[in-house]
C-alpha cells in the first residue's frame, strides 16, 4: 500500500503540469487554430542577417516593416546568424496556440499629464494656456502565437499574427481584433495557410 501512494505521489506532479499546459490552449470560444492543426508554407522565406523575423502583410513578405494601422503576421526563428536564413517551404506541425497582447512603443508621442485639480472655465483666464490630454489607454496590438515544430528545420520557432496597433478607440474595429483562421488565411495570402491537422 506504501509503494502505490508513493507512485500516486509522485505523479500528481505530472498530472498537474499536464493540466496546466491544457489550460494554456485558449478554447475554441477565443481562437478557432488549435494545436495539432498544421501551417504550411509555400514560398520561401529569407530571414536578414541578425534578424529573428519577418512580417508578412497583405499577402506579401514586407521584410522588417508593416503598417501598423492593419493586421500582420510575423515568422520567428529561434537563433540569429550573422548570414541570411532561408525558411523552406513545409507543413509545420502547430505545437501550441497562445493568445497575448503586445505593446508596442511609438516614437515621437506627446508627453500625457495627470491633473489632480478640477479646472474649471472660471478659474482659467485668457492668457492661461493649459495643453490637457485625457488619459488614454496605451496602444498595444492583441496577438495569436502559433508555435511551430519541424524535424527538417527546428530553428522555426512560431507563426505570430495580430490585429492593427490600437488604443481601444472604436474606430480601429474590426481591424485591432485579433486575426482568426480566415483573416490569418488572407494576411497569408499565396506565402501559406493553416490546415486541419486530420
Amino acid at each position: 500500500m506504501a509503494n502505490i501512494n508513493k507512485i500516486i505521489a509522485s505523479l500528481l506532479p505530472l498530472g498537474v503540469l499536464m493540466l496546466s499546459s491544457c489550460a494554456m490552449q485558449p478554447p475554441t470560444s477565443l481562437m478557432d487554430i488549435q494545436a495539432g492543426e498544421i501551417f504550411v508554407l509555400k514560398t520561401p522565406i529569407t530571414i536578414q542577417p541578425n534578424q529573428s523575423r519577418t512580417f508578412i502583410q497583405f499577402g506579401q513578405i514586407s521584410g522588417s516593416s508593416f503598417d501598423h494601422s492593419e493586421a500582420h503576421c510575423r515568422i520567428e526563428i529561434r537563433d540569429l546568424s550573422e548570414s541570411p536564413q532561408i525558411i523552406q517551404p513545409e507543413r509545420f506541425i502547430i505545437k501550441q496556440v497562445n493568445i497575448d497582447e503586445e505593446m508596442i512603443a511609438l516614437r515621437n508621442q506627446t508627453t500625457q499629464l495627470a491633473l489632480n485639480d478640477a479646472i474649471t472655465p472660471t478659474t482659467m483666464t485668457d492668457s492661461t494656456s493649459i495643453n490637457m490630454v485625457a488619459y488614454e489607454r496605451p496602444a498595444t496590438m492583441d496577438l495569436v502565437h502559433l508555435y511551430l515544430h519541424s524535424k527538417q528545420q527546428p530553428n522555426v520557432y512560431r507563426l505570430t499574427c495580430s490585429g492593427s496597433l490600437s488604443n481601444g478607440s472604436l474606430a480601429d474595429i474590426p481591424r485591432s481584433y485579433r486575426p482568426q483562421r480566415q483573416q490569418i488565411q488572407h494576411i497569408l495570402g499565396k506565402i501559406g495557410h493553416i490546415e486541419s491537422g486530420t
